[in-house]
């Protein structure tokens, strides 16, 4: 038997119904010589820092406790919620009728993460081979299974991957740690490699747009008639259509004495527009996420994978996770086959013609994976949001083999006074790859006139006009600063910052999505804004290279060095724990500051501005029951929509969130009955609350100051 490992059911579900493995079993498919399981995500994971040593580590974390390094080595655990399945797995993998296994999970970094840590665990000693696809069709699966790697081939990846897993945890255990107990005045401040960059990038360009400083600027606008019609033109004076003072313009316009013009000038040109570029997963998320608003970056990813993964006959896409815009050269006769699938029936048919080139297929400028393009197999069934993301690929897919769209350009210069006035205008002449998306352009439509023809001047005018600021990030703008390190680069740039970037496509939805929730930054609309909380923790938290975009790519970059075999586990692994040895040491010297943490606003769909997050946890809707006194000053403590607060707003800052972060670590929010225990007797019991390692305790618990007058928890499990 031969046994294949997929990274999900879904996977493992459409291979096994191309091999014909037709019976069900519990956490797996078995017919036809193979066995095909499957992973949930991840299986195993690292230890927690308490599991190295409970008796010092468990409970609340204390500054002694770090910088914690692991002094022997990294330990993994089987997920509590997971171990059914992975001892399906084990127990194949040990099967006497096992041959050698093939791992089928995705072929990035992190579904060689997942194998890889499924094998250790598990003890394999059996061959591995490796099935590199990038589409879950049968023509895929079937030259996949003729083409297998061994697993020697696949070390690199795997390194890059448990260095991205050993990087992540040792960053996050430590700062965010450290952090919540020197600045999070008793709340948790979730700090990461991703996280704190990206929350810059929203810092910088909103500080941008306070400190922005309006700059007026003068234009003159001439108006003219001719035989045909009217039209519009601007001066012109070196190339330059814009004049710093009033009084300059104000000069050259009293010197225009003439009632006519002349048209001295007249190009006419013709222009070609081709089809934008193929989708990498980041252009992809940023065209949805900017045309439908109930798409979130993250929304569109899920939509991916599940189009990807196919329901069980294949799939309808290729590998989503890519920052690829081009396809790899050896895909010419897949996609010329694939092409002539789609475009049956289309209207614009007889226009779609599959041609080789350079704007599409150029292996020099794939990395990995190829862009996103639909496979031949034509879905039925879709839902809603499958059916927008899927038309979106295959409508971008098929435009890049039609004609480009052309223009007629027309650029006229009318002379007055020898001064010149320019002109232009456009028209649409062949409508091209634009018929795949039914669009209309807006002729920029010119009047009939000739070059030498004399033409009345209605009016010459100054325009005053001022610079504008730069835009808020919407989730399209922000990845692609992401993408790029905040760096001005066109997406056709795939050499200059290739793995240099924020995160990884894979990983880059998940990051806005935390960060909104954690409260550092906020949306109205499709726009980002920086929170207080996040702009505190900008200007306090003192390591500042964890915010440096230029630090984190560099990070990513090595870690794409890793998995090309250019750089080494061991260097990367020893700088980053050099790194984090210093910063942990350097932030428990710093002197004491706190990070105003009452701005967090959980409610990710309510907009707060500086002015009204402060009040707005504890003022709205709050109820008149006084649950308790408040044992900072006596005040009464109220039931707010945001939680539990003393209503001496002014001079106190006694409160509980019901949100609490540190408490939704043992799966718990406070009720009315805990507050009104500890404001009673100091102290409330609660029954059932879940530890790291998913058991159940009942515990006490208090809420009191520290030694920095700041209000934290502790928790004492109650025998």
């Amino acid at each position: 038997m031969k046994l294949i490992l997929a990274e999900k059911p879904s996977v493992a579900k459409t291979i096994a119904s191309f091999l014909g493995a037709k019976t069900r079993r519990n956490g797996y498919f078995e017919g036809n010589g193979y066995l095909i399981t499957y992973a949930v995500g991840h299986l195993v994971s690292l230890y927690d820092m308490k599991d190295y040593d409970k008796d010092k580590y468990s409970g609340s974390w204390k500054f002694e406790n770090f910088p914690f390094i692991p002094q022997d080595k990294f330990k993994f655990k089987i997920d509590d919620s997971k171990k059914d399945q992975f001892n399906v797995v084990n127990s194949l993998i040990h099967r006497d009728d096992v041959e050698y296994i093939i791992n089928a999970t995705d072929n990035d970094r992190e579904g060689e993460l997942i194998s890889f840590l499924i094998f250790l665990m598990a003890k394999n000693k059996k061959p591995v081979k490796r099935i590199l696809v990038n589409e879950w069709t049968p023509q895929d699966i079937t030259k996949g299974l003729e083409n297998l790697k061994d697993d020697v081939e696949m070390r690199n990846l795997q390194a890059a991957g448990y260095t991205r897993l050993i990087t992540d945890w040792l960053i996050g255990i430590n700062f965010t740690s450290i952090a919540t107990l020197k600045y999070g005045n008793g709340k948790l401040l979730n700090i990461g490699r991703v996280i704190l960059p990206t929350v810059k990038l929203v810092y910088d360009r909103d500080m941008e747009i306070k400190n922005f400083i309006p700059k007026t600027y003068f234009e003159i606008e001439g108006s003219f008639k001719c035989k045909n019609g009217k039209y519009k033109g601007k001066l012109i004076k070196n190339k330059n259509s814009k004049f710093d003072t009033e009084e300059e313009v104000k000069e050259i316009i009293d010197n225009i004495n003439s009632i006519e013009g002349t048209i001295t000038d007249k190009k006419v040109t013709t222009s070609k527009e081709y089809a934008p570029k193929l989708f990498s997963l980041t252009s992809l998320q940023g065209y949805i996420t900017s045309k439908y608003s109930h798409f979130t970056s993250d929304k569109v990813l899920s939509v991916c994978q599940s189009l990807y993964e196919g329901k069980g006959k294949g799939g309808y896409i290729t590998y989503p996770r890519t920052d690829s815009i081009y396809l790899e050269e050896s895909l010419v006769g897949k996609t010329a086959d694939t092409l002539e699938r789609l475009k049956k029936g289309l209207p614009y048919e007889d226009k779609i013609k599959f041609t080789k080139t350079k704007r599409v297929f150029d292996s020099s400028k794939v990395d990995s994976h190829s862009a996103i393009t639909p496979t031949y197999i034509v879905p039925t069934n879709l839902s809603p949001d499958e059916t927008i993301v899927y038309n979106a690929i295959k409508d971008r897919f098929i435009a890049n083999f039609m004609p480009p769209a052309e223009y007629e350009n027309t650029e006229i210069k009318t002379t007055v006074d020898k001064n010149t006035f320019i002109t232009k205008g456009k028209v649409l002449k062949v409508k091209g790859y634009l018929e795949v998306y039914n669009k209309e352009e807006k002729d920029d439509l010119l009047p009939m006139i000739n070059k030498d023809e004399v033409v009345e001047v209605i009016e010459i005018k100054p325009l005053s006009k001022q610079t504008t600021p730069p835009k808020s990030y919407t989730e399209d703008t922000l990845l692609k600063a992401m993408k790029n390190c905040g760096k001005n680069v066109s997406e056709d740039d795939t050499t200059v910052l290739s793995g240099y970037s924020i995160g990884t496509s894979a990983t880059r939805a998940e990051v806005l999505k935390k960060i909104n929730q954690v409260g550092y930054v906020t949306k109205k609309g499709k726009s980002y804004y920086i929170t207080d909380l996040g702009k505190n923790l900008v200007e306090i938290f003192p390591v500042k290279e964890l915010f440096d975009v230029d630090y984190t790519g560099k990070l990513e970059k090595s870690l794409s060095d890793i998995q090309k075999g250019k750089f080494t586990r061991k260097e990367y692994l020893n700088n980053i724990m050099n790194f984090i040895w210093n910063s942990v040491n350097l932030i428990k010297s710093d002197i004491p500051r706190k990070i105003n943490t009452e701005s967090i606003v959980y409610n990710k769909n309510k907009f707060a501005d500086n002015k009204t997050s402060k009040t707005s946890n504890k003022s709205s809707k709050t109820s008149d029951d006084v649950l308790g006194k408040c044992p900072a000053c006596g005040g009464d403590v109220k039931e707010s929509e945001k939680g539990f607060f003393c209503t001496n707003s002014k001079n106190c800052k006694y409160g509980i969130f019901k949100e609490d972060k540190y408490l939704q670590l043992f799966k718990k929010k406070p009720t009315k009955t805990m507050v009104k225990s500890l404001l009673k007797k100091g102290e409330a019991k609660v029954k059932s609350m879940t530890g790291k390692d998913g058991n159940k305790f009942d515990a006490i618990l208090k809420y009191e100051k520290n030694n920095n007058g700041y209000y934290r928890w502790l928790i004492k499990k109650d025998q």
